[in-house]
């Protein structure tokens, strides 16, 4: 575990295993805030020791779930008795998923974890005046993405909606997904805070991905510079996003992303695993 001071009450703190994934901790006057809570009860109990060793206020704590994804929440069962903040959509998402993903990702597990939803849901914004601590819905990555900002040290936390070198989408809400990317530029935030990257002190990023998030909504987007990451990303977007209009029954849109997922696949190197996933799509595009 590595530990970043962020500005004058601020702690990041970063796990690399069983990949990179930040959990930002705010000292606050009256609570803790515990933004995300990572694989389960170890990465909990990690930072709960060094609270303790610094002798950093520790209770009452506050957390907070940016979204649902098992990454961000499983540690939640530490805090018992604790307010849990997320948005109202989150519980849905334990109650259709949460045995699921537990099942299917348990060999990220870091120590216990006993399955635990919010206790606390907001719609739009729950803001502690006194603290200058906002949480707010800001859907992109997921549905229920929601985000924190501090007021008093403008940092921005902003979950998975933010990546290198760009977003995955999951979901038909890239309108919705582009609002919350040009509200985090309102902000003015000197620091941002992302699920799974390093801490930014400038907007670069933010400004990147909101113009992939217009471009793929427009259909326009230029792949001439992409690097094998961007490509990757860029491969699994688009072919989500055609399946996404296909289930939609959304004919024109879905053989648009197909096809350019095709073309992606046409221009690597052949593989029979490529080849084969390039033969599912010409079927899939047939049959539309």
């Amino acid at each position: 575990m590595n530990v970043q001071k962020v500005g004058s009450r601020g702690y990041v703190f970063t796990f690399e295993d069983p990949y990179k994934l930040n959990i930002y901790v705010i000292d606050g006057d009256k609570h803790t805030f515990i933004c995300d809570t990572g694989f389960g009860s170890d990465s909990v109990n990690q930072i709960l020791d060094y609270l303790k060793e610094h002798s950093i206020q520790s209770e009452p704590f506050v957390v907070f779930n940016s979204h649902a994804d098992y990454d961000h929440v499983w540690g939640n069962h530490v805090f018992e008795g604790s307010d849990i903040i997320a948005h109202e959509l989150s519980p849905e998402v334990f109650q259709r998923e949460g045995e699921e993903i537990l099942e299917k990702y348990g060999e990220h597990k870091k120590g216990e974890v006993i399955l635990t939803p919010p206790n606390k849901l907001f719609k739009d914004k729950i803001v502690f005046e006194d603290e200058g601590i906002e949480f707010y819905h800001s859907p992109g990555h997921t549905l229920e993405s929601s985000s924190c900002f501090d007021h008093r040290e403008k940092i921005l936390f902003v979950g998975d909606n933010i990546e290198s070198p760009f977003p995955y989408i999951n979901f038909l809400n890239l309108k919705e997904y582009a609002t919350s990317l040009r509200e985090y530029l309102t902000r003015n935030a000197d620091i941002v805070i992302s699920g799974h990257d390093e801490v930014m002190y400038e907007d670069n990023l933010i400004r990147e991905n909101l113009h992939y998030i217009e471009e793929i909504e427009s259909g326009k987007v230029s792949r001439n510079n992409f690097t094998p990451k961007h490509l990757g990303i860029h491969f699994n977007n688009v072919k989500r996003l055609a399946e996404l209009y296909k289930e939609e029954g959304e004919k024109s849109q879905s053989i648009r992303f197909f096809q350019e997922a095709l073309e992606i696949l046409e221009e690597a190197e052949r593989k029979p695993a490529i080849e084969e996933e390039m033969e599912k799509i010409r079927k899939i595009i047939e049959k539309l």
